[in-house]
């Protein structure tokens, strides 16, 4: 049902009517935004090895080669697994985000196609595959299957969400903001439905909502970890409508959150973009030129999953040192900055990854338009309406390429 408060209240209590109980050690983990500590309840867990069944303990032994971040040993065993257990939910998502991760969207959403074969009323495999289609813009299959996934979860509040997400991002706002306000009528304190809704409003140009709307994420949500997503989330809509007290207000909660292993260096990156949002650009790209090593050094040695040769790609950073570049007159070493976010190392993997692609397209296509390009530039734009034809944060952008083209056209005409 993705109640995670509630999970982890059920798991914790499990364990105390029974401490010996490696599963729920291992949901705990599964929960723990600590990695010690995620990393301490699979170990508890694998030292129960010797009671489990042959499915539980290759469980086990996946989730502490992952926690170890042997994520070579944890893939392998993840095959192993669904080999033997073909219905198993955990391999088949561990499996199809390798092959997202590649750029295969096909062979993601065949896995799980698979997995419906031998487990029909399998609702998170039509909600994952709802998920493939929408990312690459297949939109009217995204709807198809995650209708499916409401009828199997009518009592659910994500359903509603995962559909409204997927609107939301594709430009269905009106029906976006239908199904999250379902989604928050089944529960009230549903984070990601303040969240999506946070989206629409930024898809429309409403701001003002849009803050608001990540506000709300932030007094429901039950984690730091969450509540630090939904206040970049909403610090990010500030600095695009020149909200200078919200963005204030949002660097000032973010301060409020416990410390993590990522709190040093997120905490220098959103002083950078208050520094920029207040005018001070090139304090903004110094701060951030300090930061970029910090930043790789942090990547190289954590646990998330890597394709052989990946290099370190940092979007918002990009995004971030392009605007404060552009500020600055350095329009090519900004327009650079854009390309590479246009046109990202590794596929993208959420709508997250993507809108970080459309806004870079849609400013690459405006600086490229005034230098004259505009046939590459109107392609860009249109490339972008593919998947949303309508989003606010690129309309500037859009309005620049239509001037230059009307100029172009008055000019040939005189």
């Amino acid at each position: 049902r993705f109640y995670f408060k509630e999970a982890r209240l059920g798991f914790a209590r499990a364990l105390e009517l029974d401490p010996n109980f490696a599963m729920a050690m291992l949901g705990l983990s599964r929960q723990s935004t600590d990695p010690e500590q995620g990393l301490a309840l699979v170990r508890r867990a694998a030292k129960e090895r010797g009671r489990l069944t042959e499915h539980e303990r290759r469980l086990v032994d996946m989730a502490l080669a992952f926690r170890e971040k042997k994520n070579d040993e944890g893939l392998r065993l993840a095959r192993e697994l669904r080999e033997k257990y073909p219905d198993d939910l955990r391999a088949a998502t561990i499996l199809a985000h390798e092959q997202l991760r590649k750029g295969n969207t096909d062979q993601g959403i065949r896995i799980f196609e698979e997995l419906l074969a031998v487990d029909p009323n399998n609702a998170e495999a039509y909600n994952q595959i709802g998920y493939y289609y929408g990312y690459r813009g297949d939109y009217e299959k995204a709807v198809d299957n995650l209708k499916k996934y409401q009828f199997i979860a009518a009592d659910s509040a994500n359903p509603f969400d995962s559909l409204g997400e997927v609107q939301a991002y594709s430009g269905h706002y009106n029906e976006a903001i239908e199904n999250l306000n379902r989604a928050l009528a089944i529960k009230p304190d549903f984070s990601p439905a303040y969240e999506h809704l946070g989206v629409v409003y930024e898809g429309t140009g409403e701001y003002a909502k849009a803050i608001e709307s990540y506000r709300k994420a932030v007094e429901v949500a039950d984690t730091d970890d969450m509540k630090g997503k939904y206040l970049g989330e909403g610090m990010r809509a500030a600095f695009i409508t020149h909200d200078l007290p919200a963005v204030a207000d949002f660097r000032e909660r973010f301060g409020r959150l416990a410390k993590d292993p990522y709190t040093e260096i997120r905490s220098a990156f959103l002083d950078a973009a208050v520094a920029l949002a207040e005018g001070r650009a090139a304090e903004a790209e110094a701060r951030l030129n300090k930061l970029r090593p910090q930043m790789d050094a942090k990547w190289q040695g954590s646990g998330e999953f890597k394709l052989p040769g990946e290099k370190p790609y940092f979007p918002d950073w990009n995004y971030v040192m392009a605007k404060a570049k552009e500020a600055q007159g350095k329009t090519d070493e900004a327009t650079a900055l854009y390309e590479a976010n246009a046109n990202p190392p590794r596929p993208f993997g959420n709508f997250e990854s993507r809108r970080w692609i459309i806004e870079a397209r849609a400013k690459v296509a405006e600086i490229i338009a005034r230098k004259g390009d505009l046939d590459r530039a109107e392609k860009l734009i249109a490339e972008n309406r593919k998947w949303n034809p309508s989003w606010a944060p690129c309309r500037s952008s859009e309005a620049a390429v239509a001037e230059a083209r009307r100029a172009k056209v008055l000019a040939a005409s005189r």
